[in-house]
């Protein structure tokens, strides 16, 4: 087996690990932390997403529930290309925002508790926490291309408020399993208790929530 075949078994082994022995396995990454590794899987998440939040919306019967304000004078079929490729965009860039936003607060939160520990290695385990994110875009993608048009409007024209949108989208199942291996980064990388761990992640989530729950109205 030649060097480049070792790294990816080696990368393979990491993620796997980390779903089923974090602990362990974030012990292991941190001995020689690869943020070009984590940001790989990153990438991976968000393209998987943007395709899953293109076919929704490329399927969506009406687009009007997706156009802010009333009474626009321009036929919402018209922007549809656009409002597609902005869905997918939008995306992408939410995957990656997320990462950043919450090691950001995770980081700032840890270190307010007496952690020690270094922005880059949290990155770069909060990329490896992300896998059963992963899992969820994968099974959002399969969807997409099963979901009928009828159920696709049906939950598009649902109301509810931002904050409780916002925090569906991130107290998912996978959502949950993430926020728990995040937990066990974090008290890894900073070495701190589980206790304070928890507190960090649970405050960074709780910023996150508001964060995407008003960022619109910026």
């Amino acid at each position: 087996m030649n060097k480049t075949e070792s790294q990816k078994s080696s990368f393979i082994r990491d993620i796997i690990g980390c779903l089923t022995s974090p602990q362990s396995s974030f012990k292991s990454i941190l001995e020689k932390p690869s943020l070009m590794k984590a940001t790989a899987l990153i990438l991976v998440i968000a393209m998987v997403a943007a395709w899953a939040s293109l076919n929704y919306t490329s399927k969506l019967p009406s687009l009007e529930g997706l156009l802010p304000g009333q009474g626009i004078p321009v036929n919402p079929e018209q922007l549809r290309p656009a409002l597609t490729v902005m869905s997918a965009v939008t995306a992408l860039t939410g995957i990656f925002g997320t990462w950043l936003a919450s090691s950001a607060l995770v980081h700032g939160f840890s270190r307010a508790l007496r952690g020690k520990g270094t922005f880059k290695s949290m990155l770069t385990l909060a990329g490896y926490a992300s896998i059963p994110l992963l899992i969820q875009q994968v099974l959002r993608l399969a969807d997409s291309f099963m979901v009928s048009e009828e159920a696709l409007q049906l939950a598009t024209n649902l109301q509810i408020s931002v904050i409780a949108e916002a925090a569906v989208g991130i107290f998912t199942i996978f959502g949950i399993w993430s926020m728990i291996l995040l937990i066990i980064a974090a008290r890894e990388n900073y070495k701190i208790s589980t206790a304070k761990s928890t507190a960090a992640t649970i405050l960074s989530f709780i910023v996150l929530i508001f964060i995407s729950a008003f960022l619109p109205f910026m």
